[in-house]
């Protein structure tokens, strides 16, 4: 009875509550004329608005979104009339209904409102943002904050143009969505206005404004004028975003086949932001490691993470702002597509890059989060500004974004950007559901993409295939099965009903090309030509899908991976041998033997992808002589690979050689190579003393792993390093996570102190907390003062940052440890937190269960194989 009762709340009710949040959806906004007058030392700021709007239907009453906004005046004017209006107030919908006492008729109303609003601490909305010299005043709308900053229709579908100008200091400047258009003094002898040009329709989660002392560096492409800029001690770091923007926005207006829409193109590095960028409409904002690169200083990895982000914001721009969903259910339609399309530019400008490994690395990391049995739909419901929040996973960017790569190369590359182009020419400035994607595609491309999309956007979860093959005569018989792929073997053995439309690609061995068929049922028959010892069922490495493969076809395959796979091929082969590990379906020492078939491994992605699972195996489930023994294994399988590295780097390395050696010498540091550590223990003496010298490729290993055998002394260095070098963000948090690896109870208590100081900006919390409770040495202790200065966190983070409050319980893997969080949490009962904290806590699961079935086979393995006593 009980089930049937809670069916129907969740059909009937549950469904009325969330149309409940929604606006009313009787007036439609036009356009919005803004004004602000920012008060930076008192952290508050004056608004004055009008919005012309459209009314459907006769009414008294007009209800916006609104919060923490204090309206002192509002008046509602049609047909030349205008009346005051009564103002009221429902908080927790974060709404303001504006009465009139003479009823409003259909047609074209204007609303003028007058009032108050904080710049507040919380990185959201209109904000107060500060660094080592002065306030600024910033916005983050998305996803429901800009009723934070003004009264309006805050829901994406109500797209506006909009009039925006500020009242700033003197010496300020100011830097809207549209370009500048004027700046007149006053009022007053202390201030000045600066008015921007109107925008092109937009969500209200688009609209951008900055106020400071900023620099910034400029540049032009495609006669769109581009800037860059920062606070004024951190000028000297933006040359390398100005750099790739240029590529970028050039790659894109030819691969969209549509010039970037908004005119100019401002970006602003922001002392404080909890985002890592956001994509407001020609003014795209950032974190300041996400912006900024050293130019004497900054590693590869850097400029490639920059890179990264600019490109995926700039995306956006087409992605999201051009064309945006209409509810936030459908979020992947802006962030699956600018993930999936954020490395093609990158490809075209830096190959030696290898960003298409690491396209594949990203798919493994998503079937991963969708592997439990707490994931989601990439189409989601979602009503209140807690539920949306959730919506922002590692499922609406890098699930979404393997699924279009997938059926990219379904289609063909060709073709599908054919179809991106008639989707974006057709909905321009206009608001989409998921079926305009996959029906625009479906109708340029032949394909039936809008059978097989809605199978992996409307169901949790991806498939396992389950892979033999066969000789019969002339022939080799591929036999196939799906079922959905649980880390879980109980959920697994309950089965699951999806059957999903799954494009496959299958290559032989010494064999050009491949056949490729669209599975539609449980099990179905391949019949190949030729008869061949083996088949590999993902080839180019872009299906969206774990594989196995039976035992013996298995065996003879393994010792070819080397050379019968290419580089994503073998990212995503690996990737699955441990999810096979990890969901019970296979022997730890399998896993372990891959490394025959990678011993010449000669791409940073494939190794890494490897070797990321070595240390979890070393980090969380070794000790005493099994963790030596395992610690002498690896030294015996990447000496040779450090012996033929070296440990210098030369003029004629490449990003992915520089890449593979700091990944050889650190996981070699991490299994207590002397000579390693050793090298980094000089690299950290050199670079204390004098930054510019050193390998920025391997600073962060080496700070780090220094770290592990730190003492107070060098402690009391990196602390005062770090303090120090608040205007060059890279050593700054190289010195920050280093903190965490010290391990003597003392130096950790202070790490921790620091963990809940007002030191610590609100946006770096959980680099501190995360990285100690990775920790497995002091995690007990870390747990247990955590939950002591539980409060003081949370008041630190005002609730926003809930999802990393409960995602500490991922580092787990112990009973103990997890109940206990398990209780902690759904005691706060944190909003916006709970589809993290389930998920948190299976990845606490998943880390236990493997302990206990693997444990003993892999003790077993390491006396075979170790050759440590």
């Amino acid at each position: 009875m009980k089930k049937n009762l809670l069916l129907i709340c969740l059909l009937m009710f549950c469904n009325a509550g969330l149309l409940a949040q929604r606006l009313p959806g009787n007036a439609v906004p036009n356009h919005y004329q803004l004004s602000y007058a920012p008060d930076l030392k008192n952290a508050t700021f004056n608004g004055d608005e009008t919005i012309d709007l459209t009314l459907k239907s006769a009414t008294n009453n007009i209800t916006l979104n609104s919060a923490e906004i204090d309206i002192r005046d509002a008046s509602i004017t049609q047909a030349g009339k205008t009346q005051n209006a009564k103002v009221s107030y429902d908080v927790e919908k974060e709404q303001a209904t504006l009465s009139v006492d003479s009823g409003l008729t259909a047609g074209a109303a204007k609303i003028h409102i007058v009032y108050n609003g904080i710049l507040n601490d919380q990185l959201r909305g209109f904000y107060l943002s500060k660094s080592e010299k002065r306030n600024y005043a910033v916005t983050q709308m998305e996803a429901t904050d800009a009723r934070r900053a003004f009264p309006g229709f805050d829901e994406p579908a109500y797209k506006s143009t909009f009039d925006i100008s500020l009242i700033i200091d003197k010496n300020d400047i100011a830097i809207s969505n549209g370009a500048q258009i004027s700046d007149t003094p006053g009022p007053g002898d202390d201030k000045h206005t600066v008015k921007f040009q109107t925008t092109a329709k937009m969500s209200t989660y688009l609209v951008a404004m900055v106020v400071g002392d900023f620099k910034c560096v400029s540049g032009e492409v495609d006669q769109i004028a581009l800037r860059v800029c920062s606070t004024p001690e951190r000028a000297n770091m933006l040359g390398h975003a100005l750099e790739s923007t240029k590529h970028i926005v050039h790659y894109m207006n030819a691969y969209y086949g549509i010039t970037y829409p908004y005119g100019k193109l401002d970006q602003v590095g922001i002392p404080d932001f909890a985002a890592g960028a956001m994509e407001n409409t020609g003014l795209i904002t950032y974190r300041e490691t996400d912006m900024l690169v050293d130019p004497k200083t900054g590693s590869e990895d850097e400029r490639k993470n920059v890179a990264g982000v600019v490109s995926h914001e700039i995306a956006h721009q087409w992605f999201g702002d051009l064309v945006t969903m209409k509810w936030w259910d459908d979020i992947w339609l802006n962030e699956g597509f600018a993930t999936w399309m954020a490395n093609k530019p990158l490809n075209d400008w830096k190959p030696e890059w290898n960003t298409n490994l690491d396209d594949a690395q990203e798919t493994g990391g998503a079937l991963g989060l969708d592997g439990l049995g707490s994931t989601r739909a990439i189409h989601a419901n979602a009503s209140t500004p807690a539920e949306i929040s959730q919506l922002f996973d590692g499922i609406a960017y890098g699930k979404t974004a393997a699924v279009l790569r997938m059926i990219e190369s379904f289609t063909g590359e060709k073709p599908f950007q054919d179809g991106v182009h008639s989707y974006l020419k057709k909905y321009s400035y206009q608001n989409t559901a998921a079926e305009d994607f996959w029906n625009e595609i479906a109708t340029v491309t032949h394909k039936p993409v809008d059978k097989v999309m809605p199978t992996f956007v409307n169901q949790a979860g991806a498939p396992l295939l389950q892979v033999k093959a066969a000789c019969e005569g002339q022939k080799t018989k591929v036999s196939i099965s799906q079922e959905r792929f649980f880390v879980d073997p109980a959920l697994a053995a309950k089965g699951s009903p999806e059957i999903w439309q799954v494009p496959v690609c299958i290559k032989m061995p010494n064999k050009a090309g491949g056949v490729c068929k669209v599975l539609t049922q449980k099990q179905e028959d391949v019949m190949i030509d030729g008869c061949f010892q083996w088949v590999f069922a993902n080839a180019g490495g872009k299906g969206y899908y774990r594989t196995q493969y039976n035992p013996a076809m298995r065996a003879k395959f393994v010792p070819e991976i080397g050379t019968a796979l290419r580089q994503a091929e073998r990212v995503r082969f690996v990737n699955d041998e441990w999810a096979m590990v990890n969901s019970n379906r296979q022997k730890i020492g399998g896993y372990l033997d891959l490394a025959s078939g990678l011993k010449n491994e000669t791409y940073f992605a494939v190794l890494d992808t490897f070797l990321t699972r070595v240390n979890y195996i070393s980090d969380k489930h070794l000790a005493g002589d099994d963790k030596k023994k395992f610690a002498a294994w690896v030294r015996g399988f990447l000496q040779p690979f450090a012996k033929k590295l070296g440990m210098v780097r030369q003029p004629t390395d490449n990003p992915n050689l520089r890449s593979l050696r700091n990944l050889v010498l650190s996981t070699l540091a991490n299994h207590e190579d002397p000579a390693v550590l050793a090298h980094f223990k000089s690299l950290v003496e050199a670079y204390i003393k004098d930054p510019a010298t050193g390998d920025p490729d391997q600073l962060d290993s080496a700070i780090f792993m220094t770290a592990r055998h730190g003492d107070a002394a060098l402690y009391d260095r990196y602390l005062e390093k770090m303090r120090a070098s608040t205007n060059e963000p890279s050593a700054y948090y190289r010195y920050m996570g280093a903190l965490t690896a010290f391990t003597d109870p003392s130096l950790v208590q202070k790490t921790m102190a620091l963990g809940i100081s007002g030191e610590v900006r609100t946006q770096d919390l959980f680099r501190i907390w995360g990285g100690l409770f990775d920790n497995k040495e002091i995690q007990k202790d870390v747990w247990n003062y955590y939950k002591s200065n539980f409060d003081t966190i949370q008041e630190r983070t005002k609730g926003g940052l809930g999802s990393g409050q409960t995602g500490v319980t991922s580092a787990f893997c112990d009973h103990a440890l997890r109940d206990e969080a398990k209780e902690f949490f759904e005691k706060k009962n944190i909003p916006g937190s709970e589809r993290t904290l389930r998920q948190s806590l299976e990845t606490a699961d998943t880390c236990i269960r493997f302990h206990d079935a693997h444990f003993k086979e892999l003790t077993d393995w390491l006396n075979k194989h170790s050759t440590s006593k």
